[in-house]
């Protein structure tokens, strides 16, 4: 949760001509659910069974750019499909950088309703970081970046032509 996942996965899509997926959003469309709702009417554990058979499926195709939740990491499964399924990259900011950035906590269960909103964030790093480093291709520190260096750096990584850009 803002780590710019969204905002420079549909500049990265744009740029090199693939599809953008954004697995909550898609799946708010074809639940016609808010994720806040989703996890209020059926929990965390219903929700994350959802993005798995969502992110399963979608996975199996080419072509596209996904920016998936935080959370998606939980699961053996994704984490095993991030890694040997295309380039993962991980957008990595400090518990500081991220409660900066975020701006609306109503639409992120795991944020609503919460005091110290920075030191939520650190739980949820603390249990979520090595599943982060161990998914990802590429680790990329964004504390210091806005979003278009940010996806500078991901299409140099790439190999992206330029000239293109």
């Amino acid at each position: 949760m803002g780590s710019w996942k969204t905002t420079v996965g549909r500049k990265l899509a744009e740029t090199t001509g693939m599809e953008f997926i954004d697995i909550d959003d898609a799946i708010e469309e074809v639940t016609e659910m808010k994720i806040s709702d989703i996890f209020r009417e059926f929990g965390e554990v219903r929700f994350r069974k959802m993005e798995t058979a969502f992110f399963i499926e979608k996975a199996k195709q080419t072509g596209m750019v996904f920016s998936t939740g935080g959370g998606i990491v939980l699961d053996l499964e994704n984490r095993e499909i991030l890694k040997n399924n295309g380039t993962t990259f991980f957008l990595k900011a400090s518990t500081e950088t991220l409660a900066k950035r975020i701006h609306n906590t109503e639409k992120r269960p795991l944020l609503t309703n919460r005091v110290n909103l920075q030191s939520r964030l650190e739980e949820i790093w603390n249990e979520r970081i090595k599943f982060y480093n161990n998914s990802a291709h590429y680790v990329i520190e964004t504390d210091n970046l806005n979003p278009t260096q940010l996806l500078d750096e991901i299409l140099n990584l790439l190999e992206f032509s330029f000239e293109n850009h």
